[in-house]
């Protein structure tokens, strides 16, 4: 039986059955995340769908840790195709903030499973602690049980999931937007190697992506840098922090070019930079590309150098 067309329903339902029932599927999974790798726990809730006034989260598997009663949570989105919505990692962490303030458990992690294309067509998704991919776990699934006729479909079924076309977003594919950010990322692979800046994919005349080097946290606090290229923004963003209580304690030290401004539920520390637009990567293209990156590195550079009083502020200032 071919299901030709799959749903993220479907998938949230397959996996949350697999943590229920699977304690070998939820320890590898476990041991792909960012923080939680090495940690032996087992699984005592699933749940899906877990909604309130921020959104839903698509799974929540709550684990106890062996040996103790510390408890943690996975927060999980799935995607096949459909692009994330506006902050939708965001207000993930603030589903996780809340849970934990309830003492439902002490700490957890956002995750992305999709199809391993979806990254690559996705900038925002670089936000997330960690992806995990529809390959992998389908590969998994193979590599386990994998003479169990019910194994093998469901291994296949997310296989095919991370090949399925259906869905409502589809990449435009564009020459000039793929030369365009290549060329502007051998300018950052060669000129400005802080930002760590992964090659790109991304569809037709877009102009944001999100920029985390490593040493950067997503805990308690996530932070980033946020590249809004059509309108000159270059933010080094704190998820989930009022900028009325941030201001306060960072005021002070910004540096001349450097306001402060909220962005949705969150808060920036912005440079403002001639707006860039995909084009030929000509000369005045190039100029522009290169001022922004160089204001980028600069507000990692002051994250730096400022980190100790920067991530206080932020952890005081969440709401």
């Amino acid at each position: 039986m071919a299901v030709e067309r799959k749903y993220e329903r479907d998938i949230d339902i397959m996996l949350a059955e697999e943590f229920e029932v699977s304690p070998e599927f939820a320890a590898w999974f476990l041991a792909r995340t960012r923080n939680f790798s090495g940690v032996e726990a087992r699984v005592v809730d699933v749940k899906v769908s877990v909604t309130d006034h921020t959104g839903e989260s698509d799974l929540v598997i709550i684990f106890e840790e062996e040996g103790s009663q510390r408890r943690f949570a996975l927060h999980i989105e799935d995607k096949i195709d459909a692009p994330l919505q506006p902050e939708q990692e965001q207000r993930y962490r603030r589903r996780a903030r809340a849970a934990i303030d309830r003492g439902e458990y002490s700490d957890g992690e956002v995750i992305l499973c999709s199809p391993e294309s979806y990254p690559r067509n996705h900038a925002d998704a670089v936000s997330f602690d960690t992806f995990v991919s529809y390959e992998a776990i389908s590969g998994f699934l193979k590599s386990h049980r994998g003479d169990d006729p019910r194994m093998a479909y469901r291994a296949n079924f997310i296989a095919s999931a991370a090949t399925s076309t259906s869905g409502s977003w589809t990449r435009v594919v564009d020459d000039l937007t793929n030369k365009f950010w290549n060329t502007a990322f051998e300018i950052a692979n060669k000129e400005f190697p802080e930002l760590e800046m992964k090659p790109l994919a991304l569809t037709k005349d877009s102009t944001w992506i999100t920029l985390r080097p490593q040493d950067m946290p997503t805990r308690p606090v996530h932070i980033y840098l946020s590249f809004k290229g059509d309108r000159g923004f270059m933010d080094l963003t704190f998820s989930g922090c009022a900028v009325s209580l941030f201001s306060q304690r960072v005021q002070s030290i910004l540096e001349p070019g450097m306001t402060m401004h909220a962005t949705g539920r969150s808060t920036a520390i912005r440079i403002t930079v001639d707006a860039i637009k995909v084009s030929s990567p000509d000369d005045a293209a190039l100029m522009r590309v290169r001022a922004a990156f160089a204001a980028s590195v600069r507000l990692i550079r002051f994250y730096r150098q400022n980190r100790q009083l920067l991530d206080q502020a932020a952890i005081e200032s969440c709401v």
